[in-house]
């Protein structure tokens, strides 16, 4: 079984495929098998690296600092990546997202999937506050990271859905009282830390967004993306905050096209 201790604890992870290396890093609640419809669809034209994220299933640890850069860096100098494609959804976006700022030069291009995490604008500011009043009222992420119709239209991924979820069960918090207990603080920094300026970021981006997005809801998305100089951004119609696996056709095409646009093996 692979795993690799970083910074004392066990992390798993798979490799699968051939190519330049693309590092895919799941979010809050999810683990390394949240990819497997890329996984599948992209081995013959990449080195696709998954894991399980400290306090995620086979990975040790806890969630308290789910995703976290450090986890990134040791599993890419244990596999001795120079660099590579990274994507994060929902919470692994600040994973991928500081890994391109703090060692640009190791990415070659930056996928940021549901998620803005690592990019402290104006937007992530007052989307925190947002967030924080809706936990103090009772509304929990577990309400908003689905399509209330999925378990009508696609019966059979809402039930692995469910599957996966169990795998992280016991360290999750479920509700909102305990959610913000446990990542409270994360939110209320960014909800005070002052904008950054992002005009001198080069790694270049995709930011993508579900339309019926309710967690990074659209609207963050396109103001974070507005903020990092050459990026762009792609609505998944009819999807919510998991286009991964809730529309993984048009999702797949999506980061293809725009890896293979950066892919150096293409370059003349």
């Amino acid at each position: 079984m692979p795993i690799v201790k970083i910074d004392g604890t066990d992390l798993y992870y798979e490799v699968e495929g051939e190519g330049e290396w693309a590092i895919f890093v799941h979010g809050g609640g999810g683990t390394h098998l949240s990819w497997w419809r890329q996984v599948y669809a992209l081995r013959d034209r990449y080195k696709c690296v998954t894991y399980d994220a400290f306090g995620s299933g086979q990975s040790g640890g806890t969630s308290d600092s789910p995703n976290g850069e450090r986890e990134l860096l040791g599993l890419m100098d244990h596999l001795g990546i120079e660099k590579a494609f990274l994507n994060g959804h929902s919470a692994g976006g600040s994973a991928v997202s500081k890994v391109s700022q703090l060692q640009p030069d190791r990415v070659h291009a930056l996928i940021m999937t549901c998620c803005v995490f690592g990019f402290q604008t104006a937007a992530l500011n007052k989307w925190a506050a947002m967030m924080l009043d809706k936990f103090s009222r009772g509304i929990t992420i577990v309400d908003r990271v689905r399509p209330p119709d999925t378990e009508k239209n696609d019966p059979e991924m809402h039930f692995f859905n469910r599957m996966l979820g169990r795998l992280n069960s016991r360290v999750r918090p479920r509700d909102a009282e305990s959610y913000t207990a446990r990542f409270g603080d994360a939110y209320r920094t960014m909800r005070d830390t002052p904008p950054v300026d992002y005009s001198d970021f080069k790694v270049p981006s995709l930011f993508i967004v579900g339309e019926y997005d309710e967690l990074q809801v659209p609207w963050l998305v396109r103001e974070t993306a507005d903020a990092i100089p050459g990026s762009t951004i792609v609505e998944i119609p009819d999807s919510g905050h998991g286009p991964p696996s809730e529309k993984p056709g048009t999702y797949n095409s999506v980061i293809m096209s725009f890896m293979d646009h950066h892919d150096p093996r293409n370059r003349t």
